[in-house]
């Protein structure tokens, strides 16, 4: 870990990438075409020509993607580095952000779980069972449940809790502040600011599709 936290560049570089062929892979092997097809959602409105769409619409995939995982980043070190500045703990937002990098290396693994699994999870999977699916999570605990909240069920997960923890300890690193102090800036910052996102999400998710709430 130390390793990475001293080559940012590279821990950036290597999440991002892994991102990247985590959603090549899916793409490839259970986000097909005929998969949005057979789960009644369909490309195109007409049958079999959903494949000219989907490869446009690719690129425009990785694009989203790599730009949510930045913005996420840059909102993470924000959030720590004014909690930290707040407690008068002096550490720049270059080491909080590279604390950010490392963390989220975690989210990768039920990302890795649900791309092996869900194909024997689910034999004649839907796109509502891909959306549902998501190890550790609250979600596994409803059975029935609009897909409006399924974000925000999602996002209490085991990992997320992981993801708190390896922040504080990032923090407690590089910081003069011991681990239970880092775990109390984390607590009182980010994670009120992810409940306001996800209610945000859910909110704006009731009040764009009314009729799926």
């Amino acid at each position: 870990m130390k390793y990475f936290y001293h080559h940012g560049k590279l821990s950036l570089s290597l999440l991002l990438g892994i991102t990247c062929l985590l959603i090549c892979l899916t793409s490839h092997y259970i986000l097909t075409p005929e998969f949005y097809e057979n789960s009644g959602n369909p490309l195109s409105g007409v049958p079999g020509s959903g494949a000219g769409i989907y490869d446009a619409l690719q690129q425009w995939v990785y694009v989203s993607a790599i730009a949510y995982l930045l913005i996420k980043l840059a909102l993470v070190t924000l959030i720590l580095h004014t909690a930290c500045y707040l407690s008068d703990i002096k550490v720049s937002a270059g080491k909080i952000f590279r604390i950010a990098v490392l963390a989220d290396f975690i989210f990768l693994i039920p990302a890795v779980i649900k791309l092996l699994s869900f194909k024997d999870m689910f034999e004649n999977g839907t796109l509502s069972d891909w959306h549902r699916y998501y190890m550790g999570s609250a979600l596994s605990f409803f059975s029935n449940i609009p897909a409006d909240w399924y974000y925000a069920l999602q996002s209490l997960n085991l990992f997320e809790v992981g993801y708190w923890f390896i922040l504080a300890y990032g923090l407690s690193e590089v910081t003069d502040a011991g681990f239970d102090k880092s775990l109390r800036i984390v607590l009182v910052s980010y994670v009120p600011a992810l409940a306001v996102w996800i209610a945000a999400v859910t909110f704006f998710s009731l009040l764009m599709f009314p009729a799926t709430g």
